[in-house]
């Protein structure tokens, strides 16, 4: 390939990222609303995967075949670590945390994790740059529970939950990056994966009567962008972004996400940013500032 054309995959590969952890930020305050309304993370969880399963079935029927399923151990953590494990515990963490807690602890934390993950399993090794903003980002977040901590640890719960969240996203990051599938087949596979496993036990266990006490307009705000715009466009984006720059670069975009998403859960649900929250918003900027400038090591292998 040309420099020219290298050049041109990285853009589209950064566009790509920064769509995808935009829509994600709103996905925070959305998904919060939601669980401390009238819907459980268990409903959330069904209206997202069911919706985008039921979309990208026919996508998953014509690419069988592209599909390695005799790579299992790959499968099973990309299907887990972008499914339902995922929704679930983040989904009940921010029962607990607020929109800005959330923001902090799952993206930012994420970075640092997918840097771990990346360099044992795909041996890419940060740059020096890259080191230095994840570190910046983890002390933001190490901050945000050491202060509630302080407090008596009433959040503690809610952000042990959130954190786990950011490892399963993590082991997303890596595996799809492992397995290289296309982006519409990584989303189809993640979809349609958790939604056969979830979705007869849900409705066996009686599920169905939680949604038809629901209000309709919860029900279609959570479908529509749960289902839809989270699982399906901005999925198909970042698995884009993980194939063009790396698991490593790819996630080192989604500290953006926080400031973002604190912003939409003041605005939409009136979730106060403390001193602490901001304390981490701005450390995780500043991380992923950091992060992305340009390094000029070389003869290394990395993730750029």
């Amino acid at each position: 390939a040309t420099t020219g054309e290298v050049a041109g995959g990285r853009a589209a590969g950064v566009l790509a990222a920064l769509f995808a952890v935009s829509v994600w930020a709103a996905w925070i305050p959305v998904t919060r609303l939601g669980v401390v309304t009238s819907l459980s993370p268990w409903d959330v969880s069904v209206l997202r995967f069911g919706t985008a399963g039921a979309l990208l079935l026919p996508v998953l029927l014509l690419r069988w075949r592209q599909v390695p399923w005799r790579e299992f151990g790959p499968l099973a953590a990309m299907i887990a670590g972008a499914g339902v494990p995922y929704v679930l515990t983040f989904g009940y963490g921010l029962q607990v945390a607020n929109s800005g807690q959330g923001a902090v602890l799952g993206p930012g934390a994420n970075s640092a994790l997918v840097a771990l993950l990346a360099f044992f399993v795909l041996r890419e090794v940060p740059a020096r740059n890259r080191v230095l903003g994840l570190a910046i980002t983890l002390l933001g977040v190490g901050y945000v529970i050491a202060h509630d901590v302080a407090l008596g640890g009433v959040r503690l719960e809610g952000f042990l939950l959130i954190l786990a969240a950011s490892f399963c996203w993590a082991t997303y990051t890596v595996a799809s990056r492992r397995l290289l599938l296309d982006p519409l087949t990584t989303t189809a596979v993640v979809s349609v994966g958790n939604a056969a496993l979830l979705l007869p036990p849900y409705f066996a266990f009686g599920g169905g009567a939680a949604l038809a006490a629901a209000p309709a307009a919860d029900l279609w705000l959570q479908a529509l962008y749960q289902g839809v715009l989270t699982a399906v466009v901005a999925m198909i984006a970042y698995a884009y972004a993980v194939q063009r720059l790396g698991a490593t670069i790819a996630s080192s975009f989604t500290p953006l996400s926080p400031v973002l998403a604190a912003s939409f859960g003041a605005l939409l649900l009136g979730d106060r940013v403390d001193t602490a929250t901001g304390f981490g918003l701005a450390a995780v900027a500043l991380g992923v500032v950091v992060a992305s400038r340009p390094s000029r090591r070389r003869g290394v292998a990395s993730a750029e």
